[in-house]
């Protein structure tokens, strides 16, 4: 003899049944494609972020901070350390017309700050990359800089000036393989720009690097490609 007991439970499920279980499965099967699809989407963008986007960005810092250090090493000299002034500019730059420029400049213009007793000291006051080349390791930078000039017997000057560098990933370190100018240098402080901070012309004809200043009016001349000051 079946009890009651067993009749319900040997009685199948009803086409209802089914119907409504189908659209449940349906929509867990939806939303697990969709987590598939976010997790790859999110997943590629993750990737980009970490192995191209990163070392691009890392790169591009690099390169800028490397401009505008170059830019403040350049416009830096004093008197009671020149050597080291000067070692520091040379590691600064790259390329033979850079290195031969600030080598042909140095004695005479050690000598001149030495007697002047000069200090020139830069602040970095904006920096930004105009171009970037991460596989060739080169880089275009827009730096400003405020230079300020004293001496014992004189009153400090105060310029700003803008410089575009030229920039080399050599071994790791940016440097600079030209230097060029932009505009003139203004003054900061008495309305009067320095003449010797940079060159009111950028395409003026440059000077000749053995010509012996008679005083020294500003911070020692930025090595230029072109042989200028």
């Amino acid at each position: 003899m079946t009890s009651n007991t067993d009749a319900q439970e040997a009685t199948p499920s009803s086409p209802g049944s089914k119907n409504k279980a189908r659209p449940v499965l349906i929509g867990v099967s939806l939303v697990a494609v969709a987590a598939l699809v976010a997790a790859v989407w999110f997943g590629i963008g993750w990737g980009r972020a970490l192995f191209v986007d990163k070392p691009i960005a890392d790169t591009r810092d690099s390169a800028l901070t490397g401009a505008q250090q170059v830019a403040i090493n350049l416009n830096t000299v004093d008197a009671a350390n020149i050597d080291q002034s000067f070692e520091d500019m040379k590691s600064s730059i790259t390329g033979d017309s850079m290195l031969n420029d600030l080598t042909s400049t140095q004695s005479t213009i050690s000598d001149e700050v030495r007697n002047s007793g000069a200090k020139g000291s830069a602040e970095l006051l904006h920096g930004t990359l105009t171009e970037l080349s991460a596989d060739e390791g080169t880089a275009t930078a827009l730096v400003v800089i405020a230079t300020t000039t004293t001496w014992p017997d004189r009153p400090a000057v105060k310029s700003k000036l803008t410089l575009r560098l030229f920039m080399e990933d050599i071994d790791g370190t940016w440097k600079a393989s030209k230097v060029d100018p932009v505009g003139t240098g203004i003054a900061l402080d008495n309305g009067a720009v320095d003449p010797n901070a940079i060159p009111a012309d950028p395409n003026a004809v440059p000077v000749d690097p053995g010509t012996a200043p008679s005083t020294v009016e500003g911070p020692a001349p930025v090595p230029d490609a072109t042989g200028g000051p």
